[in-house]
């Protein structure tokens, strides 16, 4: 049978319509969502630490920042590996804390370190310091490429430091509790407080 010519021109137009409509509707879909969600992701409080972009290397070599520990407590501090006097005491009494949540039964905390001394705190180092020191799934350990990454944090965090003859850092005592959002909750400033007293700040 044969169709008559203006039944096609019809029959088209109807497609035409339909198939616009339907581009329309999902342009429209992802004009609205995609914005919607990059904002809610980046909805963060103006006093967070996790608005700083810097780029840090977890002790596995993967490239990390610290939003990624948005969403859960987290207990930092800044330490190097090769410190033999104030850093192995930061992470002794970050383990007291840790040992204490342990105990009362909260293990939502994470336990953060990093490093003043990207040149000589490889990945490598930092895993095999994590071994040596026995610490838990529940830490990280992050370098960086460069020293503007640790001077970015260190600056947020109140923490002061600076290379001293001999390759050591002269540098502050200071771990903090950030909350859920990542802003600063509480501080411990010096190796003399009691390092249990900043599990109050703790949500």
């Amino acid at each position: 049978m044969k169709i008559p010519k203006m039944v096609l021109s019809l029959m088209s137009a109807v497609i035409w319509i339909h198939s616009a409509n339907a581009k329309t509707h999902e342009h429209h879909q992802g004009a609205t969502n995609k914005p919607a969600v990059a904002a809610a992701a980046d909805n963060l409080n103006d006093e967070s630490i996790y608005n700083l972009n810097s780029e840090l290397l977890d002790k596995d070599g993967k490239s990390v920042s610290l939003k990624m520990f948005r969403g859960q407590p987290v207990v930092i501090s800044m330490a190097y590996t090769s410190c033999t006097y104030t850093c192995p005491l930061i992470v002794a009494q970050m383990q007291q804390i840790e040992k204490a949540l342990v105990e009362a039964g909260k293990t939502d905390v994470h336990f953060v370190l990093v490093s003043f001394d990207p040149k000589k705190d490889t990945p490598k180092v930092l895993s095999d310091f994590a071994a040596k020191k026995k610490l838990s799934e529940r830490w990280s350990l992050l370098t960086s490429h460069s020293d503007k990454e640790p001077r970015e944090i260190a600056n947020l965090l109140g923490i002061k430091y600076k290379k001293v003859e001999g390759g050591d850092y002269d540098h502050s005592f200071v771990i903090s509790v950030l909350d859920k959002e990542g802003v600063i909750r509480g501080k411990q400033v010096g190796a003399g407080g009691n390092p249990k007293d900043l599990i109050k700040f703790l949500p």
